[in-house]
């Protein structure tokens, strides 16, 4: 563990617990108190156990107090600090353990893992990391340790506690949007130090106005001044944004306000934040800082957010958004993410790649989407640093894209690109992704989408009224309820929708559905949206897998078999990946459905480079069952790391190595 030198009680029992695991992997060069990068002179820190192999640091050991190995930011800390080893090494692989529990990480695959290897296979499973990227990881690591961020993200969960349940809010949800909200209003002093507020008298500004000391001495004056002065931030022209389709939207709705009352409660907010840079430097040429906002945040968000009421639509586990992201990125040619670059600030330089998720709750897709492009655009060999980050701002602003129906799940996604340094320009608000005409204008654009749209049999149903008759019509490709600009596109087989008819076994005795699960309403949206060659990862319910009422669903997709040759005609796709995932996975919303992802190419001929690839005919299907998730729900909204682990991490890997 990266300590003081001294303080070393209470851990003897777990390093020696795992120094006798590393002899038994065949390790015999096992370092204690390995020097790491020396941040603050008067607290020196060490590494206190490592597996060496020559020079290479294969396993850093990072020993923590019995429980804390299951914490997520313990583990990350673990991470972080195994980046600090001196002379400019990182580790291969991480080991957080306690008395009980062990966390695995991959360093080069950025990815927790099942197990650590042995000394005499480490080297087959390493990928290596370029240059660029191991510099990078390095920065953030020391900024991590130099800005103490585990402070920060506790700083988070500290202001929860005062909202929550006692500081007047209903519920642990109404309490994070009240942080979004003082977040933002932080972040815009940091970009507009000299502020004036134009709606409030006396040419009163910003930095006046959010100052914790302010509001102590002039109590409820100055809780009217806050709340005056975030209605006027959330509607200055800079936060409203024109996305893709040519819709405009806010991160916050025009009538939404600050709901904090008491005083002492909200100097207490305002001082927390009063020391924390929200916005990054412009100096931070790798955006270290907003690596580190955005983990500091997703960590409170997963801790704190509650989870019933149905969240479990919006708000889909990590361990499933990192294992989807990892399988499909893996398939992507880093020349699929440097499409449209023709030189920095050249007006037709804009990036051609785009991946959205037309139901993303808070963005936890996007996010898991985003870390990979990053990964891998500062991985690419033949770029200088200064045209990796100049294409990665141009990603982020234009490469992700979000709908979602829940102002409140948008607003945490706002917030939650907006750290990680992206606008939320691509960010929408529908009544209905599939009624929606503004998506309309996406159809055939996107490289990627992943997904876990809402489901239930019979939910979309005509009976309800005109909007879900309206979408089972259009999903029969109805032209009436398109934008008329993209009507033309629906005479093309391939962007037409068919699953508001269902069939036995003759497609043309089609019988009109009166109602329908949105699951495979959502299957063949996101179809009619993706690029031929597009690839699309979705959250199912396992009957649309395996019911025989849902078969022609399956023939829809992937085409009817030759029982003679074993050679699928017609469908729309070619599946890639089936895995199935534990009932636990969606356990904290309220529901212990069972359910898979599907991986699915579409059909047709797109281009890498000069080169162009036709999907066309099916081959083998990657399948997988997880039991574990790496996590249990513990009470009724609760959660605790599963001992058995995570299987999604093997599972991930597996299909990486083909």
């Amino acid at each position: 563990m990266a300590k003081k030198k001294k303080k070393t009680e209470g851990l003897a029992s777990v390093i020696d617990r795992m120094e006798a695991k590393l002899k038994e992997l065949g390790y015999t060069d096992i370092v204690r108190d390995l020097p790491l990068v020396e941040i603050d002179p008067d607290q020196p820190v060490v590494g206190k156990l490592a597996a060496m192999d020559g020079d290479d640091v294969v396993i850093f050991c990072y020993p923590v107090a019995s429980g804390q190995a299951q914490e997520v930011a313990v583990q990350d800390e673990g991470v972080f600090y195994s980046r600090l080893i001196t002379g400019d090494r990182v580790a291969h692989f991480v080991w957080v353990g306690d008395d009980e529990f062990d966390y695995f990480y991959d360093s080069d695959k950025n990815t927790s893992i099942a197990e650590i290897p042995g000394k005499e296979t480490w080297q087959d499973v390493v990928r290596g990391m370029s240059d660029d990227r191991k510099k990078h990881l390095i920065e953030l690591s020391e900024e991590f340790a130099r800005g103490n961020w585990r402070y920060i993200q506790k700083k988070f969960d500290h202001l929860h506690e005062r909202l929550y349940p006692s500081g007047g809010f209903s519920s642990a949800n109404e309490a994070i949007d009240e942080i979004c909200r003082i977040m933002f209003i932080k972040a815009h002093l940091e970009r507009n130090n000299a502020y004036v507020l134009q709606t409030l008298s006396g040419n009163k500004r910003l930095s006046d106005v959010f100052h914790a000391d302010n509001i102590r001495k002039y109590k409820e004056e100055a809780v009217q001044d806050m709340k005056a002065a975030f209605k006027e931030l959330a509607a200055l022209p800079e936060y409203i944004a024109t996305d893709l389709t040519g819709a405009k939207n806010s991160i916050f709705p025009p009538d939404d306000y600050l709901r904090l009352n008491n005083p002492e409660n909200l100097a207490y907010a305002v001082e927390l934040f009063q020391d924390i840079r929200l916005v990054p430097d412009q100096k931070d040429k790798k955006r270290v800082h907003e690596d580190l906002l955005g983990w500091a945040y997703d960590v409170f968000l997963r801790g704190k957010y509650d989870g019933s009421g149905g969240l479990a639509t919006y708000l889909t586990p990590s361990q499933v958004t990192e294992c989807m992201a990892q399988i499909a990125f893996h398939d992507i040619d880093k020349r699929e993410l440097w499409a449209g670059f023709q030189g920095m600030n050249k007006p037709k330089s804009k990036p051609g790649f785009l991946m959205g998720d037309i139901t993303c709750g808070t963005g936890r897709f996007l996010i898991a989407a985003m870390k990979c492009v990053k990964d891998r655009v500062f991985d690419t060999i033949g770029k200088n640093d200064e045209e990796k980050r100049w294409w990665l701002e141009q990603m982020k602003r234009y490469s992700f894209f979000g709908a979602d129906q829940a102002e409140g799940s948008l607003i945490k996604a706002r917030l939650n690109m907006l750290l990680y340094g992206d606008g939320h320009s691509q960010l929408l608000r529908v009544q209905d992704s599939i009624m929606d005409q503004h998506i309309d204008r996406l159809i055939g654009k996107f490289d990627l989408i992943m997904t876990n749209p809402p489901f239930g049999k019979g939910s979309y149903d005509a009976a309800k009224g005109d909007n879900y008759k309206n979408g089972l019509e259009k999903m029969r490709s109805n032209k009436d309820f398109y934008d008329p600009d993209v009507r033309g596109l629906l005479d093309n087989p391939r962007y037409q929708c068919e699953l508001g008819w269902s069939w036995r076994a003759d497609r043309n005795k089609k019988k009109v559905l009166a109602k329908a699960d949105p699951a495979s309403l959502f299957i063949d949206r996101n179809l009619q949206l993706l690029k031929p060659g597009g690839r699309l990862l979705i959250v199912v319910p396992d009957g649309i897998l395996c019911n025989s009422g849902d078969k022609y669903i399956r023939e829809y997709i992937m085409g009817q078999k030759d029982e003679e040759t074993g050679e699928f005609f017609g469908g729309k796709a070619v599946v890639k990946a089936v895995v199935s995932l534990p009932t636990q996975t969606f356990a904290l919303g309220g529901t212990g459905a069972k359910t898979s992802f599907i991986y699915v190419q579409k059909k047709g001929t797109y281009y890498t480079g000069n080169k162009s690839i036709t999907v066309d005919n099916q081959g083998p299907i990657f399948m997988a069952v997880a039991e574990h998730v790496g996590f249990i729900k513990k009470g009724k909204k609760d959660e605790k790391t599963d001992p058995m682990g995570n299987d999604l991490q093997p599972i991930a890997e597996a299909y990486c190595k083909g």
